[in-house]
This record gives structure tokens, C-alpha cells and sequence, in this order.
């Protein structure tokens, strides 16, 4: 059975996308006074955007 293959000629400009994400989300970290709550908010937000970069960069090392 053949595999389709893996398209990763968008991966580039998503990256750059996910990583401002992440920049504007660790600028209001920096705002301080930063609750404890807000830091856990802020994590939540920046996980599945780490984790969509990682799965396009194993994608692209596979």
C-alpha cells in the first residue's frame, strides 16, 4: 500500500507564524506584575503552538 506523500512546502511561513504567536504571547509575560494564574494561561496558549512547530520540524527530519 502506497503512502501519500508529506507536503511541507507551507512549513516555513507556518513556523514564522507560530513563533510571532509565541513572541507576542512571552512579551505579555513580560508586562509585569504577572499572576501565577496568568502565567498558567499563557502556558496553555503557547503549548499547542510548540507543539505544532515540533511536529512539522519531525515531519521535515523524518
Amino acid at each position: 500500500m502506497s503512502t501519500l506523500p508529506t507536503t511541507t512546502a507551507c512549513y516555513q511561513h507556518r513556523i514564522a507564524e507560530l513563533q510571532a504567536q509565541i513572541q507576542d504571547l512571552l512579551l505579555t509575560l513580560s508586562d509585569p506584575p504577572c499572576s501565577p494564574a496568568e502565567v498558567r494561561h499563557l502556558d496553555r496558549q503557547m503549548q499547542p503552538l510548540y507543539a505544532a512547530i515540533w511536529a512539522m520540524h519531525a515531519e521535515t527530519n523524518a
